[in-house]
């Protein structure tokens, strides 16, 4: 069975965070991944534009550009 890794570096912090298909299925491991990202990784990446945004930093392309 698979398992998903991901891992953060950077301005995102040292995370480590895996998901195993093993249990209940590869979608459902996908499903997890997808759901971490947008519940705790997501708030965190919002959070840090925020406060980038109020220093008067920016990404050198803008923020949410395609």
């Amino acid at each position: 069975m698979g398992m998903i890794t991901i891992q953060t570096g950077g301005s995102f912090g040292g995370k480590r965070k895996e998901f195993f298909a093993i249990k209940h299925g590869h979608a459902h491991a996908v499903a997890e991944a997808i759901e971490w990202l947008s519940s705790e990784l997501l708030k965190e990446a919002i959070n840090s534009d925020h406060k980038l945004h109020d220093e008067g930093s920016k990404p050198s392309e803008g923020f949410g550009k395609p």
